[in-house]
């Protein structure tokens, strides 16, 4: 009997972060301040991927995983809207690797990141979800791959409106 009611008392509380538009807590972002100036992209270089994106984005958040090698950028429009679109451009020191989806989506963060991997955290809405509550939700892990190109390591989710 007790573990019926914890079973339901965890599906109540499931479902009640799912419809606040839940998601994991974000640890803080590793500056790239903490890395070496040989070892970040260049000021040059990242305005350089954000134009190639369109002249109204601008940097909005900036990171590096542990190791100093993968840095991350997150650019918007200045949209303030729950729902505007991102963008995370990421970089092999000073070397860009690009955008991991080809175009810009809603509710896209960078959180917790490794020693040398980054991962980028999709939302998006389902069913009668609002705007300011997206519950679909998935974590991608991206790394440099022996290539040197940009690797995901999850599959990249493909919501369907």
């Amino acid at each position: 009997m007790r573990l019926t009611r914890n079973v339901t008392a965890l599906a109540a509380l499931t479902f009640v972060l799912a419809s606040c538009g839940w998601s994991p807590p974000n640890s803080a972002p590793q500056s790239t301040s903490d890395c070496p100036a040989e070892d970040t992209p260049s000021a040059e270089t990242i305005t350089t991927a954000v134009q190639k994106v369109g002249e109204r984005w601008s940097v909005t958040d900036s990171g590096n995983t542990g190791d100093c090698r993968l840095h991350w950028v997150v650019i918007g429009t200045g949209d303030t809207a729950p729902d505007a679109a991102v963008q995370v451009l990421f970089f092999d020191g000073d070397k860009p690797l690009g955008p991991p989806t080809p175009r810009p989506r809603p509710y896209t963060t960078v959180v917790p990141l490794g020693q040398k991997i980054a991962t980028v955290q999709y939302q998006w809405l389902q069913g009668q979800d609002k705007p300011c509550c997206p519950t679909g939700i998935a974590q991608v892990r991206f790394e440099i791959g022996a290539d040197g190109a940009l690797t995901a390591l999850d599959p990249i989710p493909t919501p369907t409106p």
